[in-house]
């Protein structure tokens, strides 16, 4: 089986993960280099001896793929080139700092036969492939989604939104629950940044009657990655960080213990055994298999647009405060 000619595109902090992920892959990869105008980047990646490549323009004429870490506000650009050399693409999330941005590089990709995918890894989340398989059967009420984290000076081209709660954002509106948002509130704070939000709370029904929740912040001195289910026949609450995954449900059986007991069970809680998986690996293997299946990626160009859709809604309800 051919390997497939990759570079990346970007050597930041995932482009670098994105570089040491595909120089193991050997099976699916061959690792052709890597594009970034600034050097002190590529010092950080000279541990992988890649070829470094001067221009945008010579790394695509070398490979079949690339992978696009670059920041978000160069996506729309650099996904078009790379439509016009016709190659796979894997651009990290968000697809484009629009909807509208994000459909013109889709529109780009359609019909010509090649895979474009979208680095949402929390997709990928071993976490969240067990909570999607978990909340399937079940009626959901409501979903609260909380994702903190401390102050990033390398993100200066998005806010809050577009940076951290795009995340839950593509999670809810693609995995968990697939509606469509009848109403948006939102609100938020500007602590750091000179323009953008760096804390946000949005409220969101759908049309199938769920009520979301979904907080985000880069001011909070603890990392937060936690989603909760509330369901009609269980409590669902996971943990995307210490990868746990939990289910409480109530429960009427009677358990012989061959004495009278004391106590009477309310509930009982389920530990689902979630699979040791890096979701940048897994994300990496589904993208390789798409290239060589024709299938649609699950993080498809299509999922990327209707999760930049709402995040537009909630932007705007957040900043018209």
């Amino acid at each position: 089986m051919a390997k497939i000619k990759i570079g990346v595109i970007g050597a930041g902090n995932m482009g670098r993960n994105h570089i040491r992920l595909v120089s193991e892959m050997v099976n699916d990869f061959e690792f052709k280099g890597v594009y970034d105008p600034a050097h002190e980047r590529l010092k950080t990646v000279e541990i992988y001896n890649p070829t470094v490549f001067k221009t945008v323009e010579s790394l695509m004429d070398s490979v079949d793929a690339v992978i696009i870490a670059a920041p978000s506000s160069l996506h729309l650009e650099i996904a078009l080139k790379a439509a016009k050399h016709g190659l796979h693409a894997l651009v990290e999330k968000p697809l484009a700092l629009t909807a509208s941005d994000a459909s013109i590089i889709s529109d780009a990709y359609s019909n010509t036969g090649k895979v474009l995918m979208v680095g949402h890894i929390e997709r990928f989340n071993p976490v969240v492939a067990e909570l999607q398989k978990i909340v399937k059967d079940e009626h959901i009420v409501a979903i609260n989604m909380t994702r903190c984290s401390p102050k990033d000076k390398r993100i200066s081209d998005a806010d809050v939104i577009q940076d951290l709660m795009i995340h839950d954002i593509d999670i809810l509106v693609n995995a968990l629950n697939p509606a469509s948002a009848t109403a948006v509130f939102a609100n938020g704070r500007i602590e750091y940044s000179k323009k953008f939000l760096d804390y946000a709370q949005s409220l969101l029904t759908f049309d199938n009657g769920v009520v979301a929740s979904i907080t985000a912040s880069r001011i909070t001195e603890e990392k937060i990655r936690e989603i909760a289910i509330h369901a009609r026949r269980c409590l669902v609450r996971a943990d995307l960080l210490s990868k746990t995954l939990l289910i409480t449900r109530s429960t009427s059986y009677k358990l012989d213990t061959g004495y009278t007991p004391t106590y009477r069970q309310e509930n009982v809680m389920e530990r689902i055994f979630i699979p040791s998986n890096e979701p940048l690996r897994m994300e990496l293997s589904h993208f390789a298999e798409c290239i060589r299946t024709g299938k649609t990626p699950i993080t498809s160009a299509e999922s990327a647009v209707r999760s930049l859709i709402v995040l537009e809604k909630i932007s705007k309800a957040a900043y018209s405060i």
